[in-house]
């Protein structure tokens, strides 16, 4: 049957949650069948052509983190939330599919999303040397916090993807407010609220299980 795989519908309803967490922008979001895959690069909104079999279109706060300067973070200090806000909206995706395929996050890193590793290898080498050791680690442990909370809004946002294939921004974000019961006029989504487990909503209290994964080179 040519039908949308259901872990790629995952990765995409991961990063979507991410970037509406944020508060970014969120212009469209797709998921498409082996068929469609196989056919050739799909047009992206902004006219650039992409060959992939899942896309989230949305704003990250650190445009092109290739373009800036290693270690540029120790010297605009601002930039550090900017990045760590970035590396969730990278890393939910590929921690989203291993969640639903109860796999290693390694295992998706490797595959599906190796795209979203190297973009977060990019983005961790921007801060200060004082964030160097745990950053993998650190957005990782927030990505697995993160869908834990808001898993029920993320499994049905994927089931909504892998039956209609494509969806746009206003309507995953008013999905999103609607299935997680918060307000949008709520706007104190904090990173430390994901590194203390509970604070913000009731959630289990075992901690996110910790990896190792091999940087890509």
């Amino acid at each position: 049957m040519n039908t949308r795989a259901c872990s790629t519908a995952f990765h995409e309803a991961g990063h979507a949650l991410a970037f509406w967490w944020n508060g970014r922008p969120i212009e469209r979001v797709t998921v498409r069948t082996p068929a469609e895959a196989a056919s050739g690069p799909m047009l992206d909104l902004h006219g650039n052509l992409q060959q992939v079999e899942g896309l989230v279109e949305a704003s990250y706060f650190v445009l092109r983190p290739s373009a800036e300067a290693p270690g540029v973070a120790e010297y605009l200090p601002s930039m550090v939330e900017w990045i760590e806000r970035d590396l969730l909206n990278c890393f939910a995706g590929p921690i989203a599919e291993a969640i639903y395929q109860q796999a290693p996050p390694e295992q998706c890193f490797k595959s599906g999303g190796r795209g979203d590793w190297l973009r977060g290898e990019e983005l961790i080498s921007l801060l200060p040397a004082r964030k160097l050791l745990d950053a993998h680690s650190r957005a990782i442990a927030r990505s697995q916090c993160l869908l834990q909370r808001y898993w029920p809004a993320v499994s049905t946002l994927a089931q909504r993807l892998q039956t209609q294939g494509t969806l746009d921004g206003q309507t995953i974000t008013a999905l999103l407010w609607e299935l997680s019961g918060e307000s949008p006029e709520r706007r104190d989504h904090t990173l430390a609220s994901l590194d203390r487990p509970g604070r913000d909503r009731e959630e289990p209290e075992a901690p996110p299980r910790s990896v190792r994964l091999p940087r890509h080179r």
